[in-house]
């Protein structure tokens, strides 16, 4: 490629050949950066949003992936037996008619909460200065990354507000426990957060939207696959009382 690319600038045809030619090869389009007007906008937005322009915007970005990691750390230690509500408490377990309740220890002080809290806090500045400073709110809100970001703090505020509701009396433990289930469960999305900080990460999308066609084919004939031998063995085994 690199070689074909050479002739054609040595036989000068011109920067729409190459254009055309780096575009049927796949090559990235570099995009057009725009910046804010402001000077003082146009810095905290370098700052945040281009960890290559300075070395303050390097440390940022660092201790935005470290913010990240902790908190996905976090999220995988909750799920441990060993960090479980009734195994860090036992001294809430209540003995009444021969059965074992658990008395609901308050959420703020647990470890977990607070370094949570903490982790949201860096994710929610981080995620209102980048708009404040952002050159334009319609391309900040189109942008996938940034929808990653608000969705990935907002389980936290929900939780918050089941929690305040539960311990003011206003909202049914059960439902709030099934809620607060499927809630968490998003909170896996801020592994996506670490696709900011890394190119081959957003190398790896860029690849497969422009492959969705093909994906999409590809699934949609597994599809079909397992529709048809589901069904065969189905009615192969449909007499057979032990299946």
């Amino acid at each position: 490629v690199d070689i074909f690319m050479e002739e054609i600038k040595f036989y000068e045809l011109g920067e729409e050949v190459i254009e055309n030619f780096k575009e049927d090869e796949g090559f990235i389009k570099e995009e057009e950066r725009p910046l804010p007007d402001n000077e003082f906008q146009r810095q905290v937005w370098l700052l945040f949003e281009y960890p290559e322009s300075s070395g303050p915007a390097r440390g940022i970005a660092i201790v935005s992936v470290l913010v990240i990691l902790i908190s996905i750390v976090i999220f995988c230690l909750e799920t441990l037996p060993e960090f479980r509500e009734e195994n860090r408490y036992p001294e809430d377990l209540l003995h009444l008619n021969g059965t074992t309740q658990m008395k609901k220890p308050n959420p703020f002080t647990d470890p977990f909460f607070i370094v949570e809290t903490l982790c949201i806090i860096w994710f929610s500045f981080e995620l209102l200065v980048r708009f404040f400073a952002c050159p334009s709110k319609t391309a900040f809100f189109k942008n996938i990354m940034n929808t990653i970001d608000i969705v990935a703090i907002m389980p936290y505020f929900i939780t918050l507000g089941l929690e305040l509701a539960e311990h003011q009396g206003n909202g049914q433990q059960a439902m709030s426990l099934a809620i607060l289930r499927v809630i968490r469960l998003v909170r896996v999305f801020r592994i996506f957060k670490l696709s900011r900080h890394s190119k081959g990460l957003q190398i790896l999308g860029k690849t497969l939207q422009a492959s969705m066609r093909e994906l999409g084919l590809l699934i949609f004939f597994l599809f079909i696959g397992v529709i048809l031998f589901s069904s065969a063995v189905y009615f192969a085994e449909t007499d057979d009382p032990e299946s």
